[in-house]
């Protein structure tokens, strides 16, 4: 399953969180309604680990086959 959607980071001071101990953290995103089907797809994936491949949209994307996109 292929999910994919246009996201930023939310201007707000708990975008990220790190773990008090040290062991992870948390982002959140704000991504627009366009995308809103794309993101329902991510619950399929409740309960599993799953791989974010994040680029830039404005990063040429030529160069996509470098990351085997």
């Amino acid at each position: 399953m292929k999910i994919e959607f246009t996201a930023s980071l939310p201007p707000i001071q708990s975008a990220i969180l790190l773990d008090g101990q040290g062991d992870g953290a948390r982002i959140k995103l704000d991504i627009p309604r366009s995308h809103i089907k794309e993101i329902l797809k991510l619950q399929a994936l409740a309960g599993q680990s799953f791989k974010v491949i994040i680029f830039s949209i404005e990063q040429d994307e030529n160069h996509l086959e470098e990351f085997n996109l």
